[in-house]
């Protein structure tokens, strides 16, 4: 993995390769964002920039420290790993702390690569406190992170936090048709999916699961402007137990409505994210107005919220469903 393979981040980058060309490499570095945003391909480009031989801001690739790397079997980058829900303090003890003690075998820098370091417990945090607080010459840690609020004062007072933010759906989406092959109008669709995360998008493009959700979704919200009362709460009662698929069914319904409302102020097809839903956008825009759209989509993004802090799904979709059935 090198830096000009990652898509986006290039503030990060940057920032990176300037703290090499200064002589100013930190000890300790957390990568925070969605899983998919990127953290393992920067952190993979970091570590092995780090350890090339060459030295300079771009791995050469050529000396024996990049092959290794790339081989994936370089002794002095260590990945971190977990075989229950946390990181538990005997996973740090173990792979970090004994070989921490342990110089380099032949490189500059002895690199630890912490995937869901977010999910180091209490224990397992303050274990590895021990050994950033005083760190051998030698000793580089990277920690990936989904949630940075879950470490300790401690540990984020020690460590150079990058935040890394969604990308533009163009670069997603151009990412999509020159990388992954796919046609320009899918790209579009699956990157606005992604919410700008390359990772995501890659997944729902193999995801029958997620083709097979965006058709409920269809199906749902077309079946909801003609349901009666009884109608209604059917439908409620066929989506509040799968809450894991929950989500993305309003996700898909939201955008659904947006597309209906753009259809109704522009009459323009191409503009359409989903426009393999001509039919069921056609259906609601013709059946419902602006304002009520614009209400529509407010009431899902609503609900989306409470759900995500465990509101009750019955009463939260029941809620929903009689906002969308107004007129």
């Amino acid at each position: 993995m090198d830096f000009d393979r990652i898509v986006g981040h290039s503030e990060i980058i940057e920032h990176i390769k300037n703290s090499v060309k200064n002589n100013r490499v930190n000890h300790a570095y957390i990568f925070d964002g969605p899983d998919g945003i990127g953290k393992m391909s920067l952190a993979k480009a970091f570590a092995k920039m780090l350890n090339c031989e060459k030295g300079g801001t771009e791995p050469c690739n050529a000396c024996i420290s990049c092959k290794t790397f790339d081989e994936g079997n370089n002794p002095d980058v260590i990945y971190v790993t977990h075989k229950t829900t946390v990181i538990s303090v005997d996973d740090v003890r173990d792979q970090i702390v004994k070989n921490l003690a342990l110089k380099p075998y032949k490189n500059r820098y002895k690199i630890f690569i912490i995937p869901e370091a977010h999910k180091m417990n209490e224990a397992a945090q303050n274990a590895f406190l021990k050994s950033l607080e005083e760190p051998p010459e030698y000793g580089i840690f990277i920690l990936l992170s989904e949630n940075y609020n879950n470490f300790l004062v401690t540990i984020l007072s020690r460590c150079i936090i990058f935040k890394l933010k969604a990308l533009p759906y163009d670069t997603v989406a151009e990412y999509l048709v020159s990388e992954q092959g796919i046609d320009r109008e899918q790209a579009e669709l699956y990157a606005r999916y992604s919410m700008g995360n390359i990772g995501r998008a890659k997944e729902l493009i193999d995801s029958q699961e997620f083709r097979e959700i965006r058709d409920k979704a269809a199906e749902i919200t077309v079946r909801l402007e003609a349901a009666d009362m009884i109608g209604l709460y059917d439908i409620v009662d066929e989506i509040k137990e799968n809450r894991k698929a929950l989500d993305s069914i309003l996700e898909i319904m939201y955008m659904l409505y947006r597309d209906a409302l753009v259809y109704i102020k522009t009459g323009d097809e191409g503009r359409l994210i989903q426009s393999d839903k001509l039919t069921e956008i056609l259906t609601v825009a013709e059946s419902s107005g602006s304002a009520a759209l614009i209400k529509r989509c407010e009431a899902i993004e609503d609900t989306r919220v409470k759900l995500r802090n465990n509101g009750n799904a019955q009463l939260l979709l029941e809620t929903l469903f009689f906002k969308i059935k107004e007129k």
